[in-house]
């Protein structure tokens, strides 16, 4: 009976640490929600086609900002101050997409049967709290959708859900949240870009 008791305490002990640590890196990797960088980061997004890649030769397009695939735009990224948050739409997408492209000369990207989107930042950049997502496809058609910003781990990176459309060509906005511990908005920035399908 005695050994039984201390089998349950160093169990009970275990499960408390672990708890602790977790609690610990839960709050360290939110540590962002406080924190802002001098300048917005622009993530990279990406697309696997996944019935043509191997593990040794991954078909992956890159919607790069600097090769002229995608565009990027900060909306709001100030400092932390005392009572200065963005006011404007954090709920929707109000991104007039048709605006986006007229002026714009980027390469379309493929929109491969099987496919995976992905959104990635460097360790060293806060990631947003959430995307608004909004794609308007050749035929007229808009869509919008929200995530959040979840990774399961290190190892994966975060897949954008694109809605099913019928057209053949689709432009793209994501707009990315960033949000401190209450909920003000400390961040917007737009990601835009075309694909089309395979």
């Amino acid at each position: 009976m005695v050994l039984v008791g201390k089998i349950v305490k160093k169990l009970f002990t275990f499960f408390l640490i672990l708890i602790m640590i977790s609690l610990i890196s839960a709050c360290q990797s939110n540590n962002f929600n406080n924190t802002i960088k001098d300048k917005a980061p622009d993530p990279s997004i990406s697309i696997k086609d996944l019935d043509n890649s191997t593990k040794d030769e991954p078909k992956i397009f890159y919607f790069d900002t600097e090769q002229k695939q995608s565009l990027f735009k900060v909306i709001f990224w100030e400092q932390l101050k005392e009572n200065h948050y963005y006011q404007g739409e954090i709920k929707n997408n109000d991104v007039a997409i048709e605006n986006v492209f007229k002026r714009e000369d980027i390469e379309v990207g493929p929109l491969p049967k099987n496919y995976e989107l992905a959104m990635t930042f460097s360790q060293k950049e806060p990631p947003p709290t959430k995307i608004l997502g909004k794609l308007k496809d050749d035929r007229g058609v808009t869509h919008q959708w929200e995530q959040s910003y979840d990774i399961p781990d290190a190892d994966h990176d975060f897949l954008i859900n694109l809605p099913t459309f019928k057209g053949q060509k689709a432009e793209i906005a994501l707009r990315m949240i960033w949000l401190n511990k209450d909920n003000d908005c400390i961040g917007v920035a737009d990601k835009y870009f075309v694909v089309n399908k395979q």
